[in-house]
């Protein structure tokens, strides 16, 4: 029998959002073969949380807290199973809004170190998640760790709920090709994007709303890693819209998001 009892608040919520997605694979037409990705991935996520949750020993505690990591990248690709076709309406929307936000701007003009830097911090922010945990771990926070995938967890997973019902490509495929799409940083992040995603416009932004969840949960260890990790964060967010990898919508809601849970969390005193 499922017994929760034991596991942690950010196990929980792993367990949660990949059910959900498993109910929604019952709902929506998928080929089968997505079905059973989706019903794996979350049936291999319940087990091992349910096989470690009830040992104990430094080794076993050390692999609950870096355990959320992966656990967000399976529930990412999982969600990824659910991209079928984008909807015309929900790309000229987001498009809609980007003329209203930064009108016919391609940020061509900006300096080349610059759209470097903002490429290159978008390409890696997968790191920025396990990163911030070893910082937390440094600073000798090692006691938030729960509170830290807790909120950076429910960030990703409220980004990545949507996509099942807000199908979308993102900007750089609809857009046609730049002058610095020629560049090799941008050749790179393109093939990168196109290998290591699922390859749909997530809305709100999971990169804005994780990598900014990051920050604020590092309030925990001090301003110091919060800031330099907030500079990120919002670096993160900018380099999505200006590399067309988001819309300008995608990445205002995902940071709004962050900031959200984070509230939600310290009012209900998680």
């Amino acid at each position: 029998m499922f017994d929760p009892s034991h596991l942690r608040a950010s196990e929980l919520v792993g367990i949660v959002y990949l059910t959900y997605l498993s109910i929604i694979a019952l709902l929506v037409r998928l080929p089968a073969a997505r079905r059973v990705r989706v019903w794996s991935a979350a049936a291999f996520v319940v087990i091992v949380d349910l096989a470690i949750g009830t040992r104990d020993g430094w080794v076993v505690q050390q692999l609950r807290d870096w355990l959320p990591a992966p656990v967000i990248l399976i529930a990412y690709f999982a969600t990824g199973q659910f991209y079928v076709a984008p909807s015309a309406k929900v790309e000229a929307w987001l498009s809609g809004w980007d003329a209203r936000l930064i009108g016919t701007a391609t940020f061509e003009s900006l300096p080349r170190a610059l759209r470097v830097y903002l490429d290159l911090v978008y390409d890696f922010c997968f790191l920025l998640i396990p990163a911030g945990f070893a910082a937390l771990i440094w600073a000798g926070a090692s006691a938030s760790a729960d509170w830290f995938w807790t909120l950076v967890s429910l960030a990703e997973y409220g980004a990545f709920a949507t996509l099942p019902w807000v199908q979308a490509r993102p900007p750089w495929a609809i857009e046609p090709p730049r002058a610095v799409d020629r560049t090799g940083i941008r050749r790179f992040s393109l093939v990168w994007i196109n290998r290591v995603t699922i390859r749909a416009n997530t809305f709100p932004s999971g990169h804005a709303s994780g990598s900014l969840a990051v920050a604020l949960a590092l309030m925990a260890a001090g301003p110091g890693l919060a800031i330099a990790f907030g500079v990120l964060a919002v670096s993160i967010a900018v380099g999505s819209v200006v590399g067309r990898f988001h819309y300008a919508l995608d990445a205002i809601t995902g940071l709004l998001l962050a900031l959200l849970v984070w509230c939600s969390m310290i009012a209900f005193g998680s």
